[in-house]
């Protein structure tokens, strides 16, 4: 810090007391062309008593914008009639979200046209919240900035500093907000929330308010390795989750949420990616939020363009409604009301002419304006004459003596050189604290030199600074970027890098050791650009650096802010010095780590292979240390399905201790042995004794438990389903002999279906389940995990409990999951359920909305399975739903697997299921026949996945009716033999006590009777029995399916009356299924039909 010199306009030159480390400024002239006049300034930032001679900036109302105000307010109104909390009930109904796009030029009066329009309308008329969070181009690399600064806004409003509430926010609602807040996040979530925003502590009740600016707090390097996992996409979902209940709750218990974002342009990806999570969010209701951006800034224009383009996708869905207003200059008679204004006056002809000069001098901007009015009365052009009693100026001499400009920046500079040289000295430092500063915060790094008090009270006054208000600190912010840019400005370009070096390094000793996290992306965004420049940086300078660094990579990991983590990570690994592997190993391996997992989020995967090789060549760390960069190369690979993910598995388990024999007959006949050996041995033991195994602390083996789950994951998803079972028996065998592990709930889980594609053994795969729960229970208490629920959902329950249960523990596993950060297996769940509504015939069009609004999230990670098998569904849904008449040519869902998923061999067997289900609701049995014929049972493909049942029905089902239709004997015979053995299967399940099949076997005894010649009656009554079954488990599409067949018996009766009876209530069901162009193709084809019931 020593010889440090500060430059900040003209020939200032105050420089850094070598002995006190602070900054000693040096009083000298400043020349300028054109700058207010020089006059000492007072002592006391009071407003003298006579303010008749002064501009009323203060009470300033808007002008010129009426057209924009209206807009807004019929905007609002039209989704948020007036009434507040007696209208409580309308907030309830579904709206979409409204967005308003705000552009305009810097300076133009965007922040003061919503706040001024807003405000009074949405929190005094109707009992909402309204919120303003602002970005800063200086601070871009921090996360969420505006986001967090709006919902801290919220908060604060809600809570005032005596811990008593405001008007909109009652007793009762701060009650609902709490318990809403403890049901759906739960402790880590909470927990998370209250870090990210710590206001809500005061709402739960849990102590006073941690005073954080920036989410997290200092952590030890070995604690933060242990805590993330490598996860980085998983932290993202976890903290977009909390948000997205934060916002849910908000909009739930308030009749309307307005969240404003400023300068939007200078948005962090996180941020973008974020609100696309909300709008896409369908339980977030009575939230508007308006972006506010510069239409000048060419840098983002990118990003404004996709924003928009999103937004008008959104808006093409009914997602948002969406309104764009564009701010332009304000025109001559806007001006002259602002003048008028400003001096008191009511005669509007007597500054027409003043106020076209202004006009011209500042094209209209509405800050310019004001900034050019003050210059006019600092400098004397504008005066009160105390004589005549009224306003003067000198027309002529102003036309003579300005000139005019757009450069608002450089007439604030000008306006800034007239302070003396201490107070440019502080505006400068001020100016590398942000858009927003505490006043120990400039204390700190003007060392105590300055009295910041007077220099603070002069800036309030001049209209460059305001104190913000509802705090216990002193926090000031700029009243507007171009004023912080004017300051910043002062300090010469060329020095500009070394001074702020110079201020971070100021903050960075003036703060507490604790306070570090909070002000890190300030630090860091004051010292980096110099340190990653410097050449000759001494070494503990750039040590600290790259700590500090690794410090705020860690933070942004657990903010899911990928391009900040990129930029700290690469900033503190770039700061290390030649040898760091030996002398710095623990900092080095957290650099690298967070490196290689940033890599493979953005799906880089040649970088994500340097940095690891360079982790993973370091023989003096265990294959401990080694873990989360193995586990970030097998995540990045699992997405993709390669058989990479599957090969490094093996090889960490390997230097585990646990090896698999890698022939494929070795592997049946290992997998075949313990199938055997488990089910005798598992029915010797009690859940109690199962239960009340000891529970593993050894690293090494948990660590083992959850590479197995690993493996078996991978391996199913790359279709290896031996070794996938391999992995559960090797899990089984550790547990039984060493211990319950972390993971030891999730082998017996898994164990299950296996047991059902082996046995066929319904309460075998029962029991094992109960076991699994069981140890779940042991480890985790009454926590679920996404992993548990997706097995049960998708391959255990299904076969005991309805669908209905199973979508329950799918769709709770999914809000785990996403609460708890396993995105992925949070992803499995949401998938697993999407196809379950598909087979257990949930309304499509309602289905189709909900794979939509899912699908960006499955689509951004990429996630394999999950992403390939919500392909597959939505064309499979878009197949049912397309109602033309047109179908000549028009490929099958089965023609378009290849090109939608690739080699995917999981997804391409439930593409056969999802194909199946297409013939049966469309009525193309020969189809489906055919379909039936070629692939065969799917039981082991799928292992005991529940879409087995619909799947095995659906080709009995083709393979009887084909059997009716065809009149050779030996086809007709085969066909029959065929449909009978897959009959066998489903009536075995029923008896064993599967509630999803029984109206299935109904509907088959029903066309087995047609095709044995029964008598009508039998016929009939298996027929309303199969109808009445299938109406009642809310199986819509067969109980329309049930009534289309029972009603072409009928018609081959001859008995058109009842044949018309049971087409039209075919038609019903199909219209409800939302499958209407069946309905249609009934009425066409059995219009005599119908019309002969109606008329009976």
């Amino acid at each position: 810090m020593e010889g440090m010199k500060l430059y900040v306009t003209g020939d200032l030159d105050p420089c850094l007391d070598q002995r006190s480390a602070c900054l000693d400024p040096r009083s000298a002239s400043c020349s300028s062309s054109f700058v207010w006049e020089k006059k000492p300034f007072k002592k006391s930032g009071k407003v003298p008593s006579m303010t008749i001679n002064q501009l009323r900036f203060s009470e300033l109302h808007l002008h010129g914008r009426h057209n924009e105000q209206r807009m807004l307010l019929d905007f609002l109104r039209e989704n948020y009639p007036m009434g507040g909390k007696s209208r409580q009930e309308e907030h309830n109904n579904s709206r979409a979200k409204q967005v308003v796009l705000v552009s305009g030029v810097s300076g133009v009066g965007k922040t003061r046209l919503i706040q001024d329009t807003l405000i009074q309308h949405v929190e005094a008329e109707m009992c909402g919240i309204f919120a303003i969070g602002k970005y800063d181009l200086q601070q871009t690399a921090q996360p969420y900035l505006g986001i967090i600064s709006a919902c801290q806004e919220m908060l604060r409003k809600m809570i005032d500093s005596d811990g008593g509430t405001n008007f909109f926010a009652s007793p009762e609602t701060l009650d609902g907000i709490r318990s809403d807040f403890l049901n759906d996040l739960g402790q880590n979530g909470l927990s998370l929330l209250v870090r990210v925003l710590p206001l809500v502590s005061k709402i739960l009740g849990v102590g006073e308010e941690r005073k954080l600016e920036s989410p997290m707090e200092t952590e030890g390097i070995l604690e933060q390795l242990a805590s993330n996992d490598g996860k980085m996409n998983e932290a993202k979902a976890k903290l977009h989750f909390v948000f997205r209940v934060f916002f849910r709750t908000f909009c739930k218990h308030l009749p309307l949420v307005v969240m404003g974002l400023d300068d939007l342009q200078w948005a962090d990806t996180a941020s973008i990616e974020l609100l696309s999570d909300l709008l896409g969010d369908r339980a977030v209701q009575n939230l508007m939020l308006i972006f506010l951006y510069r239409s000048d800034e060419s840098d983002f224009v990118t990003m404004i363009a996709n924003i928009s383009e999103e937004l008008r996708d959104k808006e093409s869905k009914q997602m948002v409604k969406l309104m764009k207003i564009d701010i332009g200059s304000l025109f001559e008679n806007d001006v002259n009301s602002i003048i008028l204004d400003l001096l008191s006056m009511d005669s509007s002809s007597a500054t027409l002419d003043l106020a076209a000069l202004c006009c011209r001098r500042t094209g209209g901007n509405a800050f310019f304006l004001l900034a050019f009015l003050r210059m006019l009365k600092d400098n004397g052009y504008l005066e009160y004459n105390f004589g005549l009693l009224k306003w003067t100026w000198d027309l002529e001499k102003i036309e003579s003596e300005t000139v005019a400009t757009t450069n608002v920046v450089e007439l604030t500079k000008f306006k800034m050189s007239s302070f003396s040289k201490d107070y440019q000295t502080l505006l400068a430092l001020s100016s590398c604290l942000g858009h927003s500063f505490e006043k120990k915060d400039l204390d700190i790094v003007s060392c105590g030199k300055y009295s910041t008090n007077d220099f603070l009270a002069v800036a309030q006054e001049e209209g460059m600074l305001e104190l913000l208000t509802g705090r216990k600190s002193m926090r000031y912010r700029w009243t507007h970027d171009s004023v912080q840019e004017a300051a910043a400005s002062l300090i010469p370009t060329n020095e500009s890098l070394k001074f702020k070096y110079d201020v971070g390094k100021l903050l960075l000793s003036g703060i507490a050791e604790k306070d570090t996290g909070r002000y890190i992306f300030v630090i860091l965004g004051l010292l980096n650009p110099f340190a990653l420049d410097a050449d000759n940086l001494p070494l503990d300078e750039r040590l600290q650096l790259a700590n500090l660094n690794y410090l705020a990579s860690t933070q942004s990991s657990k903010l899911s802010s990928i391009s900040s983590t990129s930029y700290f990570v690469k900033s503190g690994i770039a700061l290390l010095p030649e040898c760091h592997w030996q002398s710095h190993t623990e900092l080095s391996l957290g650099l690298f780590t967070i490196a290689t997992e940033v890599e493979g989020a953005q799906m880089h995967e040649d970088a994500m292979n340097w940095y690891a090789s360079k982790v993973l060549q370091q023989d003096h760390l265990t294959i401990l240390d080694k873990l989360r960069v193995y586990r970030a190369q097998i995540q990045y690979w699992g997405m993709k399905n390669d058989d990479k993910s599957v090969e490094r598995c093996l090889a960490v388990l390997d230097q585990l201790g646990c090896r698999f024999p890698r022939s494929s007959l070795l592997q049946n006949i290992s997998l075949i042995f313990s199938l055997l050996k488990y089910k005798r041995e598992l029915k010797k033991r009690t859940i109690q004794e199962v239960s009340n195994l000891p529970v593993v602390t050894s690293p090494e083996i948990r660590e083992m438990g959850s590479m197995l789950n690993e493996l078996s994951l991978h391996a199913y998803g790359t279709g290896e389903t031996t070794l996938s079972g391999l992995c559960t028996m090797k899990q089984l065998s550790i547990t039984l002999e060493k211990g319950i592990n972390g993971s030891s709930y999730y082998g017996f889980v898994t164990l299950a279906p296996f047991f059902m594609v082996a046995f066929n053994d319904l309460k075998a795969t029962s029991q094992i389940a109960s076991y699994a729960d069981a140890m779940r229970v042991r480890e985790h208490g009454s926590q679920t995990t996404a992993g548990f629920n997706m097995v049960q959902g998708c391959f255990n329950l299904p076969w005991a409990h309805t669908w209905s249960h199973s979508l329950c523990v799918l769709r709770e596993g999914y809000k785990t999951g996403m609460r708890e950060g396993q995105l992925r297996n949070a992803l499995y769940c949401i998938s697993a359920s999407l196809w379950t509504c598909f087979i257990a015939q949930v309304h499509l069009p309602t289905l189709k909305s909900d794979i939509d609004v899912y699908m960006r999230q499955t689509i951004e990670l990429d996630t394999g399975l999950p992403l390939n098998n919500a392909i597959l569904l939505k064309r499979s849904v878009e197949m049912l739903l397309d109602d033309s008449e047109q179908t000549e040519g028009r490929q099958s869902l089965l023609e378009e697997a290849g090109s939608l998923i690739g080699d995917d061999k999981f997804n391409s067997a439930m593409a056969n299921v999802f194909q199946g289900q297409i013939y049966y609701a469309t009525g193309d049995y020969q189809k489906g026949t055919a379909l039936a014929i070629k692939t065969g049972i799917l039981l082991k493909k799928l292992l005991s996945a529940s879409a087995n049942m619909p799947s095995i029905f659906h080709q009995s089902f083709s393979l009887y009716v084909s059997s009716q239709d065809t009149q050779a004997w030996r086809t007709r015979r085969t066909l029959r033999s065929l449909a009978k053995k897959r009959h066998d299967i489903l009536r075995k399940w029923a008896k064993d006590g599967c509630p999803n099949v029984v109206h299935y076997v109904a509907i088959l005894d029903a066309e087995l009777a047609i095709l044995n010649g029964s008598d009508k009656n039998v016929v009939e009554d298996l027929y309303q029995k199969a109808i009445v079954l299938s109406a009642r488990g809310g199986m819509i599409l067969d109980a329309a399916v049930a009534n289309e067949r029972l009603g072409r018996f009928f018609e081959g009766l001859g008995d058109t009356i009842e044949a018309g009876r049971r087409f039209e209530q075919a038609m019903q069901y199909y219209e409800d299924y939302g499958l209407t162009s069946r309905a249609f193709f009934l009425q066409k084809q059995y219009r005599d039909h119908i019309s002969s019931w109606s008329l009976r």
